[in-house]
């Protein structure tokens, strides 16, 4: 804490008045996971009366003093605590509605894209003609989905091109009336989106969403620590700012649902921001 070179009076005026000008919110979170616990301050404010009372008692040290004079600054670690919360709090809230709208993205494109049903429809009528003559196959119809990664090794019969590669050219040739052209789309959704949503699980988004609000209940307390037991002129300008964002999201409450068969609905409401997360099967 010494390397930041910090005049008390400088924190307790970034605290008080919520001025980041001087202290900004990187240090206040250092100051806030530095901060003495209760028992150590009692230790250090037991070892201050001592030096008191004896003539030639040592003096705390400069760590401890620190910490000691951060404790006198009117209810630190409570409105630290709110601040640092409301810093994050939107950006939390705005990291969970991307990922989501991504997912939602990609089920309704899965779902309903014409060049997903193609696509899937030429691996189809492909395989199925493949599979016509092959008795070791029982001339089977349709396809596992772990079958597609495995379409680049099924080569031509002179090895010279795959599976994979012929479905593209008869895609382009056949289905887009663009190809070669400026205006022409990758008909499937983007592989980088595919593999961000293969990595979300609703589980986590659950566990994201109950650890806001359970943060967000602790900002409530701590802010009303802060009313009760602060002076008057300490109040403002903290008293406002936290009630008009503890107040947020009374007119907002923004909701996704994905748009397949509901078998397992999980709704997660944080404040009055409401979160439908469902899931057509348990282990999605």
């Amino acid at each position: 804490m010494s390397s930041l070179h910090l005049d008390m009076k400088d924190i307790q005026h970034a605290v008080v008045n919520l001025d980041n000008s001087l202290v900004d919110l990187e240090t206040l979170q250092a100051l806030y996971e530095n901060r003495a616990q209760s028992d150590e301050l009692e230790k250090i404010e037991k070892h201050g009366r001592s030096t008191k009372e004896k003539e030639n008692a040592k003096s705390l040290d400069k760590p401890e003093q620190f910490l000691y004079e951060l404790s006198l600054i009117p209810n630190f670690s409570e409105r630290v605590f709110c601040i640092l919360f409301q810093s994050s709090f939107s950006e939390s809230i705005c990291s969970i509605r991307r990922k989501l709208e991504l997912l939602q993205k990609l089920c309704e494109m899965l779902k309903n894209g014409s060049g997903v049903m193609q696509v899937l429809g030429l691996v189809l009528a492909l395989g199925n003609y493949m599979n016509g003559g092959n008795k070791a196959r029982g001339q089977a119809d349709g396809f596992g989905l772990d079958i597609l990664p495995k379409l680049k090794d099924v080569k031509s019969s002179d090895n010279s091109r795959s599976l994979l590669s012929y479905i593209v050219s008869y895609y382009l040739r056949n289905f887009d009336e663009d190809a070669g052209k400026e205006q022409c789309t990758f008909p499937l959704p983007e592989p980088q989106d595919l593999f961000q949503a293969s990595q979300m699980k609703l589980e986590d988004f659950q566990k994201d969403l109950r650890k806001l609000k359970k943060d967000l209940r602790a900002c409530e307390t701590e802010a009303g620590k802060v009313y009760r037991t602060s002076l008057e002129e300490h109040l403002q300008p903290f008293k406002g700012s936290m009630e008009q964002f503890l107040s947020q999201g009374t007119t907002s409450r923004p909701s996704f649902t994905f748009p397949f068969p509901v078998c397992r609905k999980h709704r997660c409401t944080l404040g009055k921001r409401e979160f439908i997360l469902a899931s057509q099967n348990p282990g999605d």
